[in-house]
């Protein structure tokens, strides 16, 4: 098979996943106390480079249902972005068990940012201030202490993703990739 093929079909399988996996337990994906299975996948790049765009690409239509609105759409995906990069990247030190750190890090300090401040705006429609006025908002309503939280639940929730879920995912594609070359 093609390897542009091959890397394109793996973009989009990560990028399908990812929003099946999100939308599949949407009551648990999008909150500040969440645990999004989507983001075992974010380990990926740490193996296939191209998966750096499938988790992007998922995370990007995965949020296009948060109750977030567009900050989600853009901050969560830009976050969710550079762990992916910084992900592969640390594959050069070739120590798998590293390779969830970069999701933690960026995804627990970077959306606890607006979720701890938009967490009490939210209605049964969403966002009850306009889109334009979301990121100022969220400068004029920051509080230490609810960040503080934040930043700890959504830390525990990407543990639970990318180390129960997705390193025990990166080890066994690990070893199928060792099979497959011998």
């Amino acid at each position: 098979m093609n390897k542009n093929i091959k890397r394109l079909t793996r973009i989009g399988v990560i990028a399908g996943l990812y929003v099946a996996l999100t939308y599949l337990t949407y009551t648990f994906s999008y909150t500040m106390i969440q645990v999004r299975v989507a983001e075992a996948l974010t380990v990926l790049p740490f193996i296939y480079p191209e998966a750096v765009w499938g988790v992007a690409i998922g995370c990007f239509i995965a949020n296009i249902a948060s109750p977030f609105g567009p900050i989600d759409i853009i901050l969560g995906t830009s976050l969710t972005l550079i762990a992916a990069l910084l992900t592969r990247r640390l594959a050069r030190t070739k120590k798998l068990y590293l390779a969830p750190l970069p999701p933690i890090i960026i995804n627990a300090f970077g959306v606890a940012l607006y979720v701890t401040s938009l967490a009490g705006l939210l209605g049964p429609k969403g966002l009850t201030i306009s889109k334009m006025g979301t990121f100022s908002y969220i400068f004029t309503h920051f509080e230490l202490r609810p960040y503080i939280i934040g930043v700890i639940w959504i830390a525990i929730g990407e543990t639970i993703a990318t180390y129960a879920l997705g390193l025990p995912l990166l080890y066994a594609l690990t070893k199928k990739g060792e099979k497959n070359e011998s």
